[in-house]
Formats: C-alpha cells, sequence, structure tokens
C-alpha cells in the first residue's frame, strides 16, 4: 500500500471490508412442531391438533450445551396443564413452563428419541412421544403441554428451568377415563 493511500484512510477501509467478507454467518434454527392426538376408547381419533412449538431460552441452552458436553440431561417426558388460568407461552420466564399443572400429567417419554434425516439440505429432525393411555389422567380442559429434562421426572409442574419447549392447545381438550392422548413432539435443526 503507498503511503498516499495510507494517509487519505483506504487501507483500513479496504482491510475492514475484506476482513467482514471472511467472517461467515450460520444460522441454526430450532423450530419443528407438535402434533396432539385424542383417541376414544375403541381407538376412534376424537380430536387432532398440530401447532408450532415454541423452545424456550433454557431449551436453546440445553442444545447448546448438548453440542460440547454429552453428560448435559436429555429429554426424559412430558407435562400437561389445564385450563385454570388460560395458558401463555414465552420464550423465557413463567410463561415457558406449565402455568396450571395437571396433577399426576407427568409422562416418561414412550421409548428413547428418534432422530431422523429430514433431506438433503432440509435439516434433522428428533421426535419424542408420550401417551396417556386410559386411566392415567381425565380431565376435560387440558390445554397445555412442554417438554422436560428433569431426571428423575416428578408429579410438580416443573420450572422454567427444566422446561426444553412449550405448546398450547388453541383449546381445550377433554379426555375421559377411556380415551388416551398422544403428543408427538418434532424438534427440528434447521441449520443454514
Amino acid at each position: 500500500m503507498t503511503e498516499q493511500a495510507s494517509k487519505m484512510g483506504m487501507g483500513d477501509s479496504v482491510e475492514v471490508a475484506m476482513a467482514r467478507v471472511r467472517e461467515a454467518k450460520s444460522n441454526v434454527p430450532i423450530g419443528g412442531n407438535v402434533i396432539v392426538e385424542l383417541f376414544d376408547r375403541d381407538g376412534v381419533l376424537k380430536d387432532y391438533r398440530i401447532g408450532n412449538n415454541l423452545v424456550t431460552d433454557y431449551g436453546d441452552e440445553h442444545v447448546g450445551e448438548r453440542m460440547y458436553d454429552d453428560t448435559a440431561l436429555i429429554v426424559t417426558g412430558m407435562r400437561l396443564g389445564d385450563d385454570t388460568t388460560p395458558p401463555t407461552a414465552t420464550k423465557s420466564g413463567a410463561g415457558s413452563a406449565i402455568q396450571t399443572y395437571l396433577t399426576g400429567s407427568n409422562e416418561d417419554l414412550d421409548g428413547v428419541a428418534v432422530g431422523s434425516d429430514k433431506g438433503a439440505g432440509s435439516g434433522w429432525r428428533v421426535q419424542h412421544i408420550c401417551t396417556w393411555v386410559a386411566g392415567d389422567i381425565t380431565d376435560p380442559a387440558i390445554s397445555e403441554t412442554v417438554l422436560t429434562d428433569e431426571t428423575p421426572l416428578t408429579d410438580v409442574a416443573g420450572a422454567s428451568g427444566n422446561t426444553v419447549a412449550k405448546f398450547i392447545f388453541g383449546s381445550t381438550i377433554d379426555k375421559q377415563a377411556g380415551g388416551s392422548l398422544v403428543v408427538t413432539w418434532n424438534v427440528d435443526f434447521l441449520g443454514a
């Protein structure tokens, strides 16, 4: 670089611009959906809901920790809430956990979570499933569910510090004694 160019400040601006080009931006959004299915005592589908899940701040931290620490807690189960107080969903704070816990609704995952490739350039999906069979719980106003990593899973509302993601049903679901409720949580990693 010539002394003249340096005096004009051109050298600095060119170096800064070149450094910006070298910085690669990468976004790894976490999203997915939740499928809620209510079956009657004969196995007939009575209610079906699907919607986007809300990954909490703790969920973001949880995924980040798993990238470098394979001893970090894994997702262990789900909980349900009822409509005594209409729920809200927020990324952090009180709205990121169950707000009105349905006693006895803590449920371990049906099995080990399954991961699958969504196809070239489409990301990776991890699926968590819980089933509340006939007799597990009954409630006429189930309105929310959360994905938790509490170990062991206890019969309490949990806290934002162990709630990975949350889903609000939109309107309440009436689970009767003979029916079963299945929640399938698809967590998608959509790196770009």
